[in-house]
């Protein structure tokens, strides 16, 4: 049995969730899915959308 690291795991569940197709991954509606962000099988970077939706919760809008 192959241990897969965290990242890759979540890919690998992503591919799964997708139908086995790696390009629906890509295009994947669900961005309330917690493991959106890490879909593509990399850390998310500072920029992306899982911080800025910290940033709006914060100023209670």
């Amino acid at each position: 049995m192959k241990v897969l690291t965290p990242i890759k795991a979540i890919r690998a569940y992503c591919i799964e969730c997708s139908g086995g197709m790696t390009k629906e991954v890509k295009l994947c509606p669900a961005e309330k899915c917690p493991l959106y962000p890490y879909r593509m099988g990399k850390r998310p970077t500072a920029d992306t959308d899982i911080d800025s939706n910290k940033n709006s919760e914060k100023s209670g809008s």
